[in-house]
Order: C-alpha cells, then sequence, then structure tokens
C-alpha cells in the first residue's frame, strides 16, 4: 500500500479511518473574547482521516500518522513508544506519546468505527512497538 508525500521508505503495516482527540487538560488559556474557557470536555478532536502504522524500511522504525480529511494535512505524526500498554476500551485506543517539543508526554484517544476495529488497532500497536526499543 503506497502511503503520501515523505512516507516513501516506509511501508504500511496497519491502515484504519480514525478520529483523533488529544486531552487537553481543562483551564489552560482563555477564549478568543478574554472570557474563562467554561469547563468543557478536556478531549480536542485534531481530526478525522486515514491512521496509519508506518515502519520504516530501513531503520525499522515505526510511527503513527494521520492526514486530516479532505485537506491531507498531518494531525498526528508520532513515534509509536515502546514501553506503554496499547489495548482498546470499546471504540477507542489510547495513545500516549512525546509532546512536539519532545520534553513530555500528552496523551490522545484514537476513536474507530468498531470494537473489532479498535482491537485490530490497539494489537498492531503492540506488535510494532518493540521496533522502537532502544537497547
Amino acid at each position: 500500500m503506497e502511503g503520501g508525500p515523505g512516507e516513501e521508505d516506509e511501508t504500511v503495516v496497519h491502515d484504519v479511518r480514525a478520529k483523533i482527540m488529544k486531552f487537553e487538560p481543562p483551564g489552560k488559556g482563555e477564549s478568543e473574547d478574554g472570557e474563562e474557557k467554561k469547563a468543557k470536555s478536556p478531549w480536542s478532536t485534531k481530526g478525522v482521516g486515514p491512521l496509519r502504522l508506518l515502519k520504516h524500511k530501513t531503520t525499522g522504525a515505526v510511527r503513527v500518522l494521520l492526514r486530516r480529511e479532505p485537506t491531507g494535512q498531518v494531525a498526528l505524526n508520532r513515534v509509536v513508544l515502546p514501553d506503554f500498554k496499547y489495548k482498546a476500551e470499546e471504540k477507542y485506543v489510547k495513545l500516549t506519546t512525546s509532546n512536539d517539543a519532545g520534553s513530555g508526554l500528552e496523551t490522545w484517544m484514537v476513536q474507530v468505527k468498531t470494537k473489532d476495529l479498535a482491537k485490530a488497532l490497539a494489537e498492531a500497536l503492540e506488535k510494532h512497538k518493540s521496533a522502537n526499543k532502544k537497547d
């Protein structure tokens, strides 16, 4: 299966349509009109589109990539962390990843259409995460 630009040296090891949400604790910042944000869900939707697990052909490194539909803009591009357990909860799989700066961790929730798709995604993450383990 062929990926998008920048994915030429990688193989798609899992592909599923998904919605991704990022955990953003309430109380951070203010809304545009300067008022405090109301208490709402800490999960912020970041995009819907094809979520792919990509394995580099040379290094073996595995990453998660989601390109937002219909623009193809990257909404999530993170290395799969080898020390976390990935498991399905109903139609969701929780991902813990490094943040953009690499100075800490952040939590993402991947929502797919069925429990079976969530289970398959969790199994693929579990199967391929060891490729990112450092000796």
